[in-house]
């Protein structure tokens, strides 16, 4: 049977959007909507800032995601998600107000709103201005495929005429009769071969054209991309989130089926198998400690789990104080360094197990200082935006694996819970269910925080 849970959330955003007056006209690429929808849907819209009250108005998804930096043609993308059939879908939209390009605006958005025509549910562009959209897109981004060849050319065999006006507009004569031709006889070679020159008159063009306008709009360009970048900065669009739990309740498993489900909705992902001891990546000051982890799994993992000392004796208390602070000082360092920067880039941190495992397993890290000192320490750490305990009876962690004694898995079962208590991003997930379940109650709390903390930033009051 054929998902189409992708298709039906595009159907209710523009069925939503259209009822509630709101003019939206898809760009391009959408003669395959609904059954076959690609990264993103780009479309024109008369107020991207509307869209999200709307949508969250008539409550047809939730969105996790938000940008929406202020250009000369201002642009807004959001991340849509809805659950469906126990696992989450995304839609991305890409909203313009105006046509442009790195600063410089081609069409205004009332232009081409005013033009729309019917396609199937949702409106297009007239097939002219789709033609002239497409081929600035295309000499702007400086590359054009056999694919994207015949689907100029077949928009311009819908309106010839119009397509001539539109070149004639944008191109001088002998630019604007070569592409005609091309786009008549489906041979894109030549063009292929004058990309960076087609492109250079089209700016031109358009600079000579609207010489104040231009310089106006290039400068909001630049302000709007450092600006953006300054708002990541201070509140970074990545998510980290961290797993806790003994050895057989799930967590790798788990996470890394959350690594699959969400995979979309972020930049990258980045894994860590962390107990507390330093970034792999710092080799060059780790270099002389890494004869104590084991070899990362074969999935990549960026840190191997540190190394169980069961039977050797605790260290000394100056010993134990020292690597305390050294834990410590790397947790925070590590953040600094490796951690936030990534989540400033869009990336989805995953930890397996996180800095409160000395809390659990004192032993295992032959910690002999006091614990109200780790617990004190622990509390000065940087922490997840969400930190997943996968709690379960000690009768199902002895199933799965039997590497310690049932009191000690009860013991430690008591010593996560102890450690969830004093977190308030915290959540105790039931792990002694089915793996499909368990992702399911992972997922929901993961994207709720993110549809949450979106809500925040839009200024909506939550999902």
């Amino acid at each position: 049977m054929k998902d189409t849970c992708k298709q039906d959330l595009f159907r209710d955003v523009v069925t939503s959007l259209e009822q509630a007056g709101h003019n939206l006209c898809i760009l391009h690429g959408y003669e395959g909507y609904p059954e076959d929808i690609g990264a993103d849907v780009d479309a024109i819209s008369e107020d991207p800032a509307q869209v999200p009250r709307i949508l969250h108005k008539r409550r047809v998804a939730s969105i996790v995601q938000a940008w929406h930096p202020e250009t000369g043609g201002t642009y807004r993308l959001y991340r849509l998600h809805r659950q469906c059939n126990g696992r989450p879908v995304f839609l991305v939209l890409d909203l313009l107000t105006d046509y442009g390009r790195e600063g410089h605006i081609f069409l205004k958005g009332k232009e081409l709103l005013n033009t729309c025509k019917r396609f199937r549910f949702f409106n297009i562009l007239a097939p002219e201005l789709e033609f002239i959209c497409y081929l600035v897109r295309r000499l702007m981004k400086g590359s054009l495929d056999e694919a994207q060849a015949r689907s100029l050319s077949r928009l311009y065999s819908e309106e010839p005429a119009g397509c001539n006006a539109q070149l004639a507009r944008f191109f001088p004569a002998l630019e604007a009769n070569l592409i005609a031709d091309t786009a008549q006889n489906g041979e894109w070679e030549p063009i292929r071969y004058r990309i960076a020159h087609l492109r250079q008159a089209v700016l031109d063009k358009v600079r000579r054209e609207q010489p104040l306008g231009a310089l106006q709009y290039r400068l909001q360009y630049r302000l709007s991309r450092i600006r953006m970048r300054f708002e990541e900065v201070l509140r970074p669009p990545g998510l980290w989130v961290a797993f806790l739990g003994p050895d057989g309740s799930g967590k790798t498993t788990v996470a890394f089926r959350i690594e699959q489900d969400l995979a979309s909705a972020f930049s990258s992902i980045k894994w860590y198998q962390r107990r507390p001891l330093g970034y792999s990546s710092w080799r060059w000051v780790m270099k002389k400690y890494r004869e104590q982890y084991s070899s990362p799994p074969d999935r990549g993992l960026s840190a191997a789990n540190a190394k169980v000392h069961r039977d050797e004796p605790l260290r000394g208390l100056f010993i134990s104080l020292g690597k305390l602070g050294f834990w410590w000082a790397f947790s925070v360092l590590g953040h600094l360094v490796e951690i936030r920067p990534r989540l400033v880039d869009h990336t989805l941190v995953i930890f397996d197990r996180y800095f409160w495992d000395l809390l659990v397993y004192p032993d295992h890290y032959r910690y002999g200082g006091p614990l109200w000192l780790a617990r004190f320490a622990s509390r000065l750490i940087p922490r997840p935006h969400i930190v997943i305990l996968l709690d379960a009876p000690p009768e199902v962690v002895q199933a799965r694996k039997q590497e310690v004694p049932f009191e000690e898995s009860a013991r430690q079962r008591e010593a996560y819970l102890k450690v969830l208590d004093g977190l308030s991003n915290g959540h105790v997930v039931d792990a002694s269910r089915s793996l499909d379940e368990v992702v399911d109650e992972v997922e929901r709390v993961v994207l709720g925080y993110m549809a949450d903390r979106t809500a925040r930033r839009l200024g909506l009051q939550g999902r």
